[in-house]
């Protein structure tokens, strides 16, 4: 790797001391780096290595993990999909609520057109009555020798 392949970097886990090394390559020879932390950010690639504590395919452990520029462990296939099918639950689930709220508004619109059309009906009724009245007292009138006309 040294001196035939110039690797920049030589990354080593070990899973079963759970320890990782890191050695970059200075002209001709690798020097271990000084790791504060179980990460290495390899600047060329815009990654880092590191060790993450979780499960992956059913195994619970240290994993050696890539990560992004600001600390966020990069998704496993397996994450993506189902970040991806959590997304597309999210959004149906609103898309449901919006279904709902709109079913909500419209049956909300189709009761006030009701109760308008009653108040409507209502008004009708009384227009009615008041007509008969009139037509009433107006008769009653001519019965008197008056005419409502003139008065």
């Amino acid at each position: 790797y040294e001196s035939v392949l110039r690797v920049p970097y030589y990354i080593v886990f070990d899973r079963y001391t759970d320890t990782l090394r890191a050695f970059t390559l200075d002209l001709e020879h690798y020097i271990k780096l000084d790791l504060n932390q179980p990460k290495v950010w390899i600047p060329d690639l815009e990654l880092g290595l590191g060790l993450w504590q979780g499960s992956y395919q059913g195994i619970e452990r240290l994993w050696l993990r890539w990560y992004d520029a600001i600390g966020n462990w990069i998704p496993t296939p397996t994450e993506q999909a189902s970040h991806r099918a959590e997304q597309e639950s999210q959004r149906a689930e609103q898309e449901s609520q919006r279904a709902e709220q709109e079913s909500q508004r419209a049956e909300q619109e189709s009761q006030r057109a009701e109760q308008e059309s009653k108040r409507a009906e209502q008004e009708s009724k009384r227009a009615e009555q008041e007509s008969k009245r009139a037509e009433r007292l107006a008769a009653r009138l001519r019965e008197l020798g008056l005419d409502p006309d003139q008065l």
